[in-house]
């Protein structure tokens, strides 16, 4: 019996985990560094900034951490994606789309009105669902300090939530 997969808001203890989740998903799935795990750890601190502002979703199938997504509040009216990642065991099973939902419904609940986020040229399929729910590109530029195997590109999306 295929069990489902519960989707929270995080506790204590739960931004630690979100950031060995996050190194070890991009370490497997694109070969990153360790610059990666340091980037995580310096942001992830911003979730206690504001306790009614930010939050963060946690998805577990079976008491694992399969999939997370945070919103950090960057203004009266603004806020940022961050943190958003699916285990490559259950991409494609609509997970994405389930903790972009939930994300977005919580900036307007807030009264965000300008959402924004960072990501890379390589993450296809993520780029995928930004634009599904009506992110645009708006900058580019190179950087491949988590992988200096490649040439990747940091991109900011931006989406106006109506």
């Amino acid at each position: 019996m295929k069990q489902e997969i519960l989707l929270r808001t995080y506790q204590a203890g739960d931004p630690s985990k979100i950031c060995y989740f996050q190194y070890k998903l991009y370490e497997r799935q694109y070969q990153f560094n360790g610059l990666y795990e340091q980037e995580m750890l310096r942001g992830m601190a911003e979730i206690y900034d504001d306790l009614e502002g930010n939050q963060m979703w946690i998805a577990e199938l079976d008491g694992k951490i399969v999939g997370d997504i945070a919103v950090i509040k960057k203004g009266v009216d603004r806020a940022q994606l961050r943190w958003f990642g699916v285990d490559m065991d259950v991409q494609g099973q609509g997970l994405g789309n389930k903790l972009l939902t939930e994300a977005i419904h919580f900036c307007r609940e807030k009264g965000y009105a300008h959402l924004f986020l960072g990501t890379l040229d390589i993450l296809k399929p993520a780029r995928h669902l930004y634009a599904k729910f009506g992110f645009h590109l708006v900058e580019s530029e190179l950087y491949n300090e988590w992988d200096t195997s490649r040439e990747m590109y940091h991109e900011v999306w931006e989406c106006e939530l109506k």
